[in-house]
């Protein structure tokens, strides 16, 4: 616990080494690569309303802080599953998404699903700039929140609530921390924030959050040049370039794949974070 603002912000960003604005926005974009790959990826599934997003849009129906033809911002939005799951609710949508190649395939699977309550901004969140005003502002495991400034300008823009699901403690993947060991990575800014950060944040200023937890599991498996394409992009933005990760990767997947495929998974824990402005 922190005694005032200025402490946890201090410590807010000892542990998380975000940077200033500029040193933000000039790291998002070696993310930029691995996003587009991921939603290439996603456009070669069928369309189809994310079951989670879809729970949490009924959680915040339940709870009024939502209504049908509310004014959604998404920051972060990604290739569309909360835009999406909000949307096919009745809600307004602007889905605020640094990379154009998850933007399109956001709204062409939109269009699939018949979706056209959605409003596409293609921009960084440290860019974006606005006059209007959404009854609910929500971001999920979105990077740009990252401290206090953030949270209050995410705030600003919202007229009746606020959003965040973020990552707690136990989530991991399984090949992933080994990876980092074995290629010597280190990460210092631009990883997600988890959610005591906010919630300790959103006490200290006053305001009454509601948290809800979620634990989710995925176990997948994948071709084992796919596992190392993933990787290779992934750590590209770290400065380590494919030829240089490539041997390494490759001699660790081959050596935990079975019949070509590698088996992965993924422990996912978070919680929804919601407020009154």
């Amino acid at each position: 616990m922190f005694d005032s603002i200025e402490a946890l912000a201090f410590a807010w960003e000892q542990a998380g080494g975000h940077g200033d604005r500029q040193a933000r926005i000039e790291r998002n974009a070696r993310w930029i690569p691995y996003y587009s790959f991921l939603a290439t990826e996603r456009e070669e599934m069928d369309a189809a309303i994310d079951p989670h997003a879809a729970e949490i849009t009924q959680l915040l129906f339940d709870r009024g802080l939502v209504r049908a033809g509310d004014q959604v911002l998404d920051i972060g939005s990604g290739t569309g599953a909360f835009s999406h799951a909000f949307a096919a609710r009745g809600l307004d949508v602007t889905a605020l998404e640094m990379d154009a190649v998850s933007l399109s395939v956001s709204r062409a699977q939109a269009e699939t699903l018949g979706l056209y309550n959605i409003r596409y901004e293609n921009s960084m969140w440290e860019a974006y700039q606005t006059d209007r005003k959404f009854s609910f502002v929500f971001t999920s495991m979105c990077p740009a929140i990252c401290n206090f400034i953030e949270l209050e300008r995410m705030e600003s823009y919202a007229s009746e609530a606020c959003g965040i699901i973020a990552v707690t403690r136990g989530s991991y993947d399984l090949h992933r921390k080994k990876l980092m060991q074995l290629l010597d990575v280190h990460p210092q800014g631009g990883m997600t924030t988890e959610a005591l950060w906010y919630i300790e944040a959103l006490y200290l200023s006053g305001r009454k959050a509601d948290v809800t937890n979620f634990s989710r599991k995925f176990e997948y498996t994948l071709p084992l040049s796919d596992a190392i394409a993933r990787n290779e992009r992934y750590f590209e933005i770290f400065g380590i370039p494919a030829e240089q990760s490539r041997p390494i990767l490759t001699a660790y997947f081959h050596s935990v794949a079975e019949n070509g495929l590698v088996r992965d998974e993924t422990q996912l824990n978070t919680a929804l974070i919601t407020w009154r402005v």
